[in-house]
């Protein structure tokens, strides 16, 4: 009798064990901490031949005492994405400011030449290898500068009165984390005007965007 209540203990107390979680396993807890979530950058830097990686540049190409016959350039700008996030694309923008010299005016050419920038032309025009002058097909058959030669005199040569407002659009964009591409611009004036812009002043503006998603766009 004694063996069988013997038994009914050792039987009650292995249950209450069972029942009561108590084995002595092995145990181990670690975490995973300081998990974050941090934005890339998308960041234009400009450069010239007198500034180095600015948000913005200022006097990168143009003359303070432009002439019949003149040709200004080659001159550059360097676009260089200093973020860490891929462009879709880049766009420029060009705008122009045109101050007449009332003293000289359309008596002196038997034409009104008021606005100087109808006959500064761009000669060469480009964006890192690709020529933006260009209306050859396979290599950049640009409808923005046709529209501006169409819209102008159409006559083939692109002033800077016909890039007026004009955008070029989705340019290979310079690669993250320091990546550069070159903008070159060259300019000449023909031999041929006179007097009409005599003191005259074109302010060009040239805007480049740098943009993430292919949607985007300069306005």
């Amino acid at each position: 009798m004694k063996r069988i209540f013997g038994l009914s203990i050792a039987a009650f107390l292995i249950i209450s064990l069972v029942a009561g979680g108590t084995y002595a396993f092995f145990s181990d807890t670690e975490t995973s901490s300081n998990n974050q979530f941090s934005a890339g950058t998308l960041d234009l830097k400009l450069s010239d031949a007198n500034e180095a990686d600015q948000d913005g540049v200022t006097a990168s190409f143009g003359s303070s005492a432009l002439k019949p016959g003149d040709t200004m350039g080659p001159s550059t700008i360097t676009l260089k994405n200093t973020g860490t996030v891929t462009a879709s694309h880049v766009d420029i923008k060009f705008q122009n400011t045109v101050t007449d010299n009332p003293s000289y005016n359309e008596a002196d050419l038997g034409a009104n030449i008021a606005d100087m920038s109808t006959l500064l032309t761009v000669s060469a025009l480009s964006y890192g290898a690709t020529d933006l002058l260009s209306k050859t097909a396979g290599v950049f058959d640009n409808a923005y500068i046709e529209a501006a030669d169409n819209a102008g005199n159409n006559d083939g040569a692109i002033t800077l009165n016909e890039l007026n407002n004009v955008i070029i659009q989705s340019l290979t964009a310079p690669a993250a984390n320091n990546g550069t591409v070159v903008f070159s611009i060259t300019l000449n004036i023909a031999s041929t005007v006179g007097n009409g812009i005599q003191g005259d002043i074109v302010s060009v503006t040239v805007t480049f965007g740098l943009y993430q998603d292919s949607s985007q766009h300069l306005s």
